[in-house]
C-alpha cells in the first residue's frame, strides 16, 4: 500500500505516520505539509526509513502535488488545514486556498490516478449551533464561522467526487482533538490551559465556562482511521462519521487541571472569567453522537480525559524547563 498523507508534520499526521508504518508494515508513506503550523522534528527519525517520503510542500499548488501524488499512490488521507476560527478568520485567503482548492486539487489527482480510497478530517464545526440533540451525522449543516464554512464546503465537494466520480472517500467530523503531540501553538482549551497551568498563570475560562464540549484523543482519531482503511470499501465509501470522546464543560476541563496542578506542582492554580467570542459554538448541553462509527468500523474511543491531561503536563513541564 502507498499511502499519501497531507500535513503529516502537524499535530494529528505526525501520530497517523507513526502508526501506519506499525499497522501496515510494507506500505510506503508519503507526507506533505507546507510546515505553517507543523514541523518535521516530531518525526525527524522516520527520514532514515527508506519507506517514508517526508515533502515540503503545499496542496493548493499544483507543482507540489505532483512530486507527493505518483501512479503508485493507493490511498490518500487528508489533514492538511488552515485550523481554527481564529487562523481562518484572519487569514481567509490561506484558508481558501488549503481547506477548500487545496481538497479540489487533491480530488482531481485521485481521479486521474484512480486512488483507491481517499479519506478527510472535517470537524463538528460544520454543524454550528446544534439544533437536535445528540448530534449525529443527519444534523442540519449550518456553520457560524468561517473555519466551519471551509469545511462544509470541502466536504460537499468530496461527497460530489464520490457520486460523479465513483471514488472511494471517507469524511470524519472530528470534535475537539487534545492529547500529546507537536505543539507550535497553545490555543485550543485543553493544551491552552495546561500551558497556563504549568507557568503558574489563572485559568482563563471564556463566559461563565459552563458550555459543554466534546473531547477525542488524537490517539483515538488516529485508531479511527486505521479503522477504516481496514474496513472494505463498501462499509466506508461515501461514508461520513461523527468522531468523538467524552462531553464536559470547560468548568470541569479547568477543574480537572486544576487538580493536576495541585497533585504534580503542589500548588493551587485560580480561574478568571474572560468574554465569549461571538463566532464560538456556546451550548450548556452537548451531545456528539459516534454511534455510526461504532457500529460500522468499531470505533470506539479509548482514552481518558484525566490520563490525557496528565500526559501533556508533563510534557509542558519539559518543553518550560528546557527554554532558555
Amino acid at each position: 500500500m502507498n499511502v499519501l498523507v497531507t500535513g503529516g508534520a502537524g499535530y494529528l499526521g505526525s501520530k497517523l505516520l507513526f502508526t501506519l508504518s506499525e499497522e501496515f508494515p510494507e506500505a510506503t508513506i508519503t507526507s506533505i505539509d507546507n510546515l505553517a503550523t507543523g514541523n518535521y522534528s516530531y518525526v525527524t527519525m522516520l527520514k532514515k526509513d527508506k519507506r517514508y517520503r517526508l515533502l515540503a510542500g503545499d496542496i493548493s499548488k499544483k507543482a507540489d502535488l505532483q512530486k507527493a501524488i505518483t501512479k503508485e499512490t493507493d490511498v490518500i488521507v487528508h489533514l492538511a488545514a488552515v485550523p481554527g476560527l481564529k487562523l481562518c478568520k484572519d487569514h481567509p485567503k490561506n484558508a481558501v486556498d488549503t481547506n477548500f482548492y487545496g481538497t479540489y486539487l487533491l480530488l482531481e489527482k485521485a481521479v486521474e490516478y484512480n486512488i483507491e480510497r481517499f479519506i478527510f478530517t472535517s470537524s463538528a464545526a460544520v454543524y454550528g449551533k446544534p439544533q437536535q440533540q445528540p448530534i449525529t451525522e443527519e444534523h442540519p449543516l449550518k456553520p457560524i464561522n468561517f473555519y466551519g464554512v471551509t469545511k462544509t464546503a470541502a466536504e460537499q465537494l468530496i461527497n460530489a467526487y464520490h457520486i460523479s466520480n465513483g471514488l472511494t472517500t471517507t469524511i470524519f467530523r472530528l470534535s475537539n482533538l487534545y492529547g500529546l503531540g507537536v505543539y507550535s501553538r497553545w490555543k485550543t482549551v485543553v493544551p491552552k490551559f495546561v500551558w497556563q497551568m504549568v507557568n503558574g498563570q489563572s485559568l482563563t475560562v471564556r463566559g461563565d465556562g459552563k458550555q459543554e464540549r466534546n473531547f477525542v484523543h488524537v490517539r483515538d482519531v488516529v485508531g479511527a482511521i486505521i479503522r477504516c482503511l481496514k474496513a472494505s470499501k463498501q462499509v466506508v465509501a461515501g461514508e461520513t462519521f461523527n468522531i468523538g470522546g467524552e462531553t464536559m464543560s470547560v468548568n470541569r476541563i479547568a477543574e480537572i487541571i486544576m487538580q493536576v496542578a495541585e497533585q504534580r506542582l503542589g500548588k493551587k492554580i485560580t480561574k478568571v472569567r474572560t468574554p465569549k467570542k461571538p463566532d464560538e459554538v456556546y451550548t450548556t448541553e452537548f451531545s456528539y453522537d459516534y454511534e455510526k462509527a461504532s457500529r460500522k468500523i468499531g470505533y470506539e474511543p479509548k482514552q481518558e480525559i484525566f490520563q490525557g491531561v496528565s500526559e501533556l503536563v508533563d510534557y509542558a513541564l519539559k518543553v518550560k524547563a528546557n527554554k532558555p
